[in-house]
């Protein structure tokens, strides 16, 4: 029965991390865009909730897709076994939360090499989901 959710928990793993990179997106609209929204109540009301849930929930969303991405590697490697364009997505998503948790314990400022280092690895994350979504097999 497990295995059989592999699919669902590839795509719970997706909008888990869709949810922490809503932190950086809402955080960028609201720099860009802050005033002119908040010059209308109701996207003012409408940014204040979306940035309370996705800002105040990042390490939350996080966390979801760690343990959604283990549910999904193992009840993928159970049924197909080692996918590698899968691995490299894991991989990275590996990496980024470690640079998470770096961050987190060691109280850093929220700029720096760090933090570039934690967005660029974003980006490269989508782009490896994308591949593993288009071409799974693409590496084998």
């Amino acid at each position: 029965m497990f295995v059989e959710l592999d699919g669902l928990f590839g795509w719970l793993l997706v909008f888990a991390f869709a949810g922490t990179i809503m932190n950086y997106c809402l955080k960028f609209v609201n720099k860009c865009f802050g005033k002119k929204i908040s010059a209308y109540p109701k996207g003012k009301k409408i940014m204040k909730v979306l940035m309370t849930i996705f800002i105040r929930n990042h390490k939350y969303f996080g966390f979801a897709t760690v343990v959604f991405l283990l549910a999904h590697f193992i009840a993928q490697f159970a049924k197909f076994g080692i996918n590698v364009t899968g691995c490299i997505a894991a991989i990275m998503m590996i990496l980024q939360v470690l640079l998470g948790v770096y961050a987190n314990v060691k109280k850093k400022p929220r700029k720096g090499a760090w933090l570039i280092t934690h967005r660029v690895i974003a980006v490269l994350i989508i782009l490896g989901i994308s591949i593993h979504l288009i071409i799974p097999n693409a590496l084998m």
